[in-house]
């Protein structure tokens, strides 16, 4: 019979596993930091230049004869308005076949990627840097040069040997657009920057600007560009200093968890992420009233707790804080395999706490198991015992929340 199970197993159906399928396979990490490029430099003479403006004249001209462009545009219009610039690129990439013949390598082979150099020594991509950039700047200097009243402090002499400040209205030229592209024209150069030219014109304040440096490249949203501005750019260093190599993530997400990063001390920061990964960023946005609940979770609870700190109820977590660490991960590891998805919206509802919550970890302080290994297995079962009922209760409470808040409405209403 062994032999015949040693045979079996050794068939198609059962193949022998390599070595590498035997090793454990390497886990993802929860988090990686985000890595930015800037925009490609692109150094070109005039005729070079001269080269890319005619190619893109005659693509829009491709489009134009193939119905595929709005032919009221030129090229000049189109650069005069990124969302235009932004329809054009898009057009041309969803029918590059049309450009077998006109956009070639140096060996006169077709070109589809943005990475490989045309005829003329320049990639898509440095061409696309060039017309975001002369975009960009259009739109950001379309108000210089208007003339408008500005109030201005003067000093004046009032006698030999004193003067007074006063306030005198004077007419300048608008230069605002210029400096603040000037600033900003390392760092623009991608299509989905299109999108953003307006909001980089007309509300990123120049202090957020030169703290954050070529870290702008991160923020991609204009919600989360406006929670980042609403913070106080001398903010940013603690941030950094708090969060290290993840600090575009946190940009990335928006600044909404910037106060609970700096709520926190450093060394316990670096645990949060650790343990759960991008989901940190939901946790530190919690409010500080739920932080003020968590003043007894050390490296090794975290660890345990992981993500479930990003919903649990604070009622519920200082029911759980009770049991030592064994029973807490065995208690957390039991609750995530019987409740699965729903698990959030349970650790997540207070009125748990007491009703059930409170009776069960006391049973489980006092359970009599003679190693981890039985807690663990008693655990399991009581936990899977509870689902039925967690799940009638959080349901039942879910409803009364509801009828509650439909009669203060009609109250409300009637008022």
């Amino acid at each position: 019979m062994h032999n015949d199970e040693t045979e079996l197993k050794n068939n198609e159906f059962y193949p022998a596993m390599s070595e590498e399928e035997t090793l454990e396979k390497p886990k993802k990490p929860l988090i990686e930091a985000i890595s930015i490029h800037l925009p490609p430099n692109v150094t070109v003479d005039k005729a070079v230049k001269g080269q890319i403006i005619q190619g893109t004249k005659d693509a829009i001209a491709l489009l134009h004869e193939n119905d595929l462009l709005d032919k009221s545009f030129n090229f000049d219009q189109i650069l005069d308005e990124p969302e235009r610039l932004k329809n054009f690129f898009k057009v041309f990439e969803d029918n590059i076949d049309l450009f077998a013949e006109t956009v070639v390598d140096r060996s006169g082979d077709p070109i589809t990627d943005e990475m490989t150099l045309t005829a003329c020594g320049v990639s898509l991509q440095q061409v696309k840097k060039l017309l975001i950039a002369t975009s960009a700047r259009r739109f950001f200097t379309r108000n210089d040069g208007e003339i408008v009243t500005k109030t201005q402090k003067k000093k004046i002499k009032t006698m030999v040997f004193f003067t007074k400040e006063i306030k005198v209205k004077k007419k300048v030229r608008l230069k605002e657009g210029a400096k603040k592209f000037d600033s900003m024209r390392r760092v623009i150069g991608f299509d989905w920057q299109l999108d953003l030219l307006e909001f980089y014109r007309d509300e990123l304040p120049i202090p957020h600007l030169l703290v954050l440096n070529d870290d702008v490249l991160a923020i991609r949203d204009i919600d989360h560009w406006r929670e980042v501005i609403a913070v106080h750019h001398e903010q940013f260093k603690k941030v950094k200093e708090a969060v290290g190599p993840y600090f575009r993530n946190v940009l990335a997400n928006g600044a909404a968890a910037i106060p609970g990063i700096l709520y926190w001390r450093k060394d316990l920061v670096g645990s949060f992420i650790k343990a759960m990964g991008e989901k940190a960023w939901e946790f530190f946005k919690r409010d500080k009233a739920f932080f003020d609940h968590c003043t007894e979770l050390d490296n090794a609870r975290i660890e345990i707790y992981g993500d479930v700190l990003t919903y649990i109820a604070a009622e519920n977590l200082t029911e759980m804080s009770r049991l030592n660490l064994d029973r807490l991960d065995a208690t957390i590891t039991a609750m995530k395999e019987t409740f699965g998805d729903k698990l959030p919206k349970v650790l997540g509802e207070p009125r748990l706490s007491v009703e059930i919550l409170r009776p069960t970890v006391d049973s489980f302080i006092h359970l009599e198991a003679k190693d981890n290994e039985q807690f663990k297995a008693a655990c399991q079962t009581a936990v899977q015992s509870l689902r039925e009922e967690v799940l009638t209760f959080i349901n039942t409470v879910t409803k009364e929340r509801a009828q509650e808040s439909s009669s203060s409405a009609e109250e409300d209403e009637e008022a």
